[in-house]
């Protein structure tokens, strides 16, 4: 698995997305670089399954997404589908699960939905592009929209 965080950190980055990417254990962990407060997405493998995250310790970001998510009647699912299509991902998100986790950080995750898709890695990298872009316009995602 070495192999595919590697050459996802390679694609995250190259994509010009994010403020760095790195492997950090068994994951991949890209910094958000727009966001008011510290912010990250995560790439990781469980099961044999391949998912997504937005995670950040900052309540008060946390909640403006969610708020843009309330105000425009927009699911996290919705938005990320409309990311997908632009990008002609063949499969559309599954569920966008938010909580906060044990270490009181705040997530919303998304299995990658591969089904189909001959590289995986590909496929995976496409999805986080496509969540990043979903998420990025959210909330305090964009420095100047908390000034």
């Amino acid at each position: 698995m070495s192999n595919e965080l590697q050459s996802l950190v390679q694609l995250a980055i190259n994509s010009g997305r994010f403020q760095n990417a790195t492997v950090k254990g068994d994951m991949v962990r890209c910094v958000a670089k727009d966001a008011s407060a510290e912010a990250w997405y995560v790439i990781d493998k469980t099961d044999g399954h391949w998912s997504v995250a937005l995670e950040t310790a900052d309540r008060w970001l946390s909640e403006s997404i969610e708020g843009d998510m309330l105000e425009g009647r927009d699911t996290a699912e919705e938005l990320v589908d409309d990311e997908l299509v632009n990008l002609d991902f063949p499969n559309r998100c599954p569920q966008v699960k938010h909580y906060r986790d044990d270490a009181k950080v705040y997530v919303f995750r998304s299995r990658v939905p591969l089904e189909g898709i001959a590289d995986e890695t590909t496929g995976v990298a496409t999805y986080l592009l496509a969540f990043e872009a979903a998420f990025s316009q959210l909330g305090d995602m964009q420095e100047s929209a908390a000034e």
